[in-house]
């Protein structure tokens, strides 16, 4: 299979899930969706026909990537655009390949959300859809402390944006002093919730709205029960926010002056100012902002390891090339790490460390791409939740199983199997054996997410010729069986950093090993 033809289907499958994700932002026909899904078709079309064996020839898969490609891409990037207050990149990407106003409108959302999510109210509120999103303005207005205008929107319907416009006029009648109002709205929303369904949404915003009536009314006890499990996604200097709330009602200032600090300390720019002039008003320091931790260092360095070895690996094959070993031709960075399987001649191809050494070479700069993309977006989430030695670990059993397993299903055949696929789909296996007994209405979806996912991947492996099917059952049974056992082992990054310093070791010695048969090639 060649790059281009990988990466198509790479774009097809990207652009199938974007459909779905597009649906929410706008009508099912629209133009958002509905390029989505061409592009989807035309990059999936083109695949299939060439691995069918009829090839198309490389001017079209040229074309068809040319074509496909940015309407799959555009989304994603308006998003990082967005998040990076880079509002202006967003505004003309949206403006060069979305020609009506529905298609439009429909990224602005994304625009407004990530400017509601950096407090900045003036950016969102000048790119609100011109198809007025009620739950996005209100919680616009909100930021912005409008509350009489917020209180004038209309009702946003039903659905997950009525919990968020509702929400927001929570956040307008306690700050306009009408607490009993508040009180029952909150009241309103925990019924709604409770009858179903019950997202992550509407779980969050009942949550936040119950918590900000009880701060309101001093009970900082009560507010500190409820954010003892916050909901994900409510940014820290917000539940700072209610803490200090719920503690200057109940006059206990020196309390609430500490809080507002932290709040101040890690908000966002665009909230910064509501905490310090708080603080000013007490005549208390403003405390510096500071940067936000860094997450994910761990997935980072994995990410960052791979890609090292990937350039060694293409020097080592631009110098050496290809080698005959048992009549058949391998390049220098197979024979030095890949996991081989009926090559007679293959050097050390019954050693330990190839179970894990086949990891850290690929196939091609598509191949690695796409493991490293999916290794950075699941492995800050796993990693965010358990640590880095939980990580490392997880990587490591899916990439010591996908071999494994390779072995017993396919003994007797001849194959090399590379690229990290196995250690990737085991943090996938581990993630999703975290999540899998949760209740909570994000844990519930990203259950739903990740088996959608592990599904897809397996009809590809299946499909796709060269592409290993049990490497990738076995990372993910790998990953699973760490991720359950973890369970099991006592509360604590302690057991993690263990595991983490055991699993680095184990690395290290494989790459040793590769080394090792690097020297003795050259």
């Amino acid at each position: 299979m060649t790059q281009d033809v990988f990466l198509l289907l790479a774009v097809a499958l990207l652009g199938a899930y974007g459909v779905a994700w597009s649906r929410r932002l706008a009508d099912p026909w629209s133009e958002l969706p509905l390029k989505t899904l061409a592009s989807a078709v035309l990059a999936g079309t083109v695949a299939v026909i060439e691995v069918s064996g009829t090839p198309v020839g490389a001017p079209v898969r040229s074309l068809a990537l040319l074509l496909t490609t940015p309407f799959v891409a555009a989304p994603l990037l308006v998003m990082a655009a967005a998040r990076a207050r880079r509002y202006g990149m967003a505004d003309g990407l949206i403006a060069v390949l979305y020609w009506s106003e529905p298609g439009r409108d429909a990224l602005r959302r994304v625009v407004v959300q990530a400017a509601l999510q950096q407090g900045d109210a003036d950016a969102a509120l000048t790119r609100m859809p011109r198809r007025d999103d009620v739950a996005m303005r209100a919680q616009a207005l909100a930021a912005k402390g409008e509350w009489q205008a917020l209180l004038a929107l209309p009702g946003a319907g039903e659905g997950e944006p009525s919990y968020l416009a509702d929400g927001a006029r929570v956040q307008a009648l306690l700050a306009l002093g009408r607490v009993d109002e508040a009180d029952a709205l909150a009241g309103v929303m925990r019924a709604r919730f409770e009858r179903g369904p019950q997202g992550p949404v509407g779980y969050r915003s009942t949550v936040l709205a119950e918590a900000r009536v009880d701060a309101e009314r001093g009970n900082l006890r009560k507010v500190r029960q409820t954010l003892q499990q916050p909901p994900v996604g409510v940014p820290p200097d917000e539940l700072y926010a209610l803490v200090a709330r719920a503690a200057e009602v109940a006059g206990d200032r020196p309390v609430a002056s500490r809080v507002y600090q932290e709040a101040a300390r890690v908000a966002p720019e665009g909230r910064r100012r509501r905490y310090a002039e708080r603080l000013e008003a007490w005549g208390e320091t403003v405390p510096p902002p500071v940067r936000p931790r860094r997450s994910g260092r761990a997935t980072t360095s994995l990410v960052g390891v791979l890609a090292l070895a990937y350039l060694g690996q293409t020097a080592l094959d631009l110098n050496l090339g290809a080698f005959v070993v048992g009549a058949i031709r391998i390049q220098a960075s197979s024979i030095a790490a890949a996991f081989g399987m009926g090559l007679p001649g293959f050097p050390f191809a019954d050693a330990w460390w190839r179970y894990l050494s086949y990891a850290f070479v690929h196939g091609g700069i598509v191949h690695i791409g796409f493991n490293l993309w999916v290794l950075f977006d699941l492995g800050r989430v796993y990693e965010a939740r358990r640590g880095w030695g939980d990580l490392l670990a997880a990587f490591v059993a899916g990439t010591a199983m996908g071999a494994y397993l390779t072995s017993v299903a396919q003994a007797g055949d001849t194959l090399l199997l590379i690229g990290a696929s196995g250690g990737v789909l085991g943090v996938a296996g581990a993630l999703l054996a975290d999540v899998l007994r949760s209740r909570t209405p994000h844990d519930r979806a990203l259950t739903r997410s990740l088996v959608q996912w592990m599904l897809l991947i397996t009809l590809i492996s299946v499909w796709i010729p060269n592409v290993s099917l049990w490497g990738h059952v076995g990372g993910v049974v790998g990953g699973a069986l760490w991720g359950f056992a973890r369970q099991g082992l006592p509360v604590g990054r302690r057991v993690g950093e263990v595991a983490g310093v055991v699993s680095i070791a184990l690395l290290l010695v494989v790459v040793t090993q590769i080394l090792t048969v690097v020297w003795a090639l050259l």
